[in-house]
């Protein structure tokens, strides 16, 4: 099933109420760990339950959980191992404790990246196991095997007990980003030529989306094989749309004269297909579109020319003093040679920023329509960017 696909009531539930199925899900886990240790009562079983909390609490989502458990056991294993072999067979106190500060140094220094935390449960297993350098190896296997009970309950309650899937979160951040996107340039463009409106607080909440987006792209890997193999497509996914947001803050800081403002109305009745064509695309993410709504061929090069068709139509009234591009160069002289006065900046200049939000927004389009084809499994010449034939 697509991740683009209309989520079933039951996975709309949980999500919706995720912050109290995570909060039940976690009594359940240390009722599962509270169980097992009033049957059997193996020694150190709150380290069971100590792992238990560590990985879920911050971790609602069955691939975040997953990981985080496999990295805490991997660390554990490989910390156990190391602090067990210095118990046995080190006897002296001082070179013990040597090789131990030796040991966690030398993580702290390999630490880094995605796999961080497994360093990090590695160097504290390794000082738990260890301890006082008593020569206990059954309290350090005690300990290890609490902590590797701990992680498989985890795994298995986030897995098969109201399963809260990143796909739905990063789904859902994904359409907030892309609706508040085209609500901004839908309100920018209905709004008066000089309007003050303030669009920071809705682009800050894209922006924060687009972050969150980010911060779920590990989790996602575990939880889907077609979203693992386009990790680098999710990135560039994030990045293009951080682009966009870019060229709708500067939509508000753009100015022209009263006279300009026929043009400015031309410009914005091809500027308001770019706010309909976000919004189609923010209904199909969140699953109220069954298919990939279609851009026209060569979107952006139709805009162009239709700006341009509409800038030739303006009224001329200024003339730019200086250019900083090739392009504004090439026109002002062409028209120059017309026997025309060139026109000013602030329509150029707007007609620019409104072509490469159609360029930014055709993107946006071809990284879903990858996306939605590889759910689809069809063949790798039909990945195309979306666009109706």
């Amino acid at each position: 099933m697509s991740v683009f696909a209309p989520a079933t009531p039951f996975a709309d539930f949980i999500y919706r109420h995720f912050r109290s199925v995570h909060a039940l899900k976690l009594g359940l886990a240390l009722l599962v760990a509270v169980t097992i240790n009033a049957i059997w009562a193996p020694p150190h079983f709150i380290w069971s339950m100590v792992t238990i909390v560590v990985i879920m609490m911050s971790l609602p989502q069955v691939g975040g959980a997953i990981e985080k458990s496999l990295q805490r056991a991997i660390g554990t294993c490989l910390g156990s191992a190391y602090g067990v072999m210095l118990v046995a067979t080190v006897d002296s106190y001082w070179l013990i404790m040597s090789l131990l500060i030796l040991a966690v140094s030398l993580i702290c220094f390999i630490s880094a990246g995605r796999y961080s935390y497994a360093y990090l449960v590695s160097g504290f297993t390794i000082i738990i196991v260890v301890g006082d350098a008593n020569h206990d190896t059954s309290e350090a296997l005690w300990r290890t095997a609490n902590i590797l009970s701990g992680c498989v309950i985890a795994i298995l309650v986030s897995l098969f007990i109201f399963p809260i899937k990143a796909k739905q979160d990063w789904r859902s951040q994904l359409t907030h980003a892309i609706d508040n996107m085209a609500e901004v340039l839908a309100q920018h463009l209905k709004a008066p030529a000089n309007h003050d409106l303030d669009f920071r607080a809705k682009l800050e909440a894209a922006m924060k989306a687009v972050l969150t987006q980010k911060k779920l792209f590990f989790s996602l890997e575990w939880e889907s094989k077609t979203l693992k193999k386009h990790k680098v497509l999710l990135s560039q996914l994030a990045n293009k749309q951080v682009r966009l947001i870019t060229l709708l803050e500067l939509l508000p800081l753009t100015r022209w004269q009263e006279e300009d403002k026929d043009a400015y109305l031309q410009i914005n009745a091809v500027a308001s297909e770019l706010a309909f064509y976000l919004q189609q695309l923010a209904e199909f993410v969140a699953g109220k579109a069954q298919q990939l709504p279609t851009l026209p061929e060569c979107l952006e090069q139709e805009l162009q020319h239709r700006l341009q068709l509409s800038l030739a139509s303006a009224p001329i009234t200024s003339t730019i003093e200086t250019s900083t591009t090739t392009a504004s160069t090439t026109d002002s002289n062409a028209a120059a040679t017309n026997g025309e006065v060139p026109q000013g900046f602030a329509l150029t200049g707007y007609s620019w920023l409104i072509y490469q939000l159609a360029i930014a927004v055709e993107a946006l389009y071809e990284d879903i329509a990858i996306i939605e084809i590889a759910y689809n499994k069809q063949p790798a010449s039909q990945i195309t960017s979306g666009k109706a034939d």
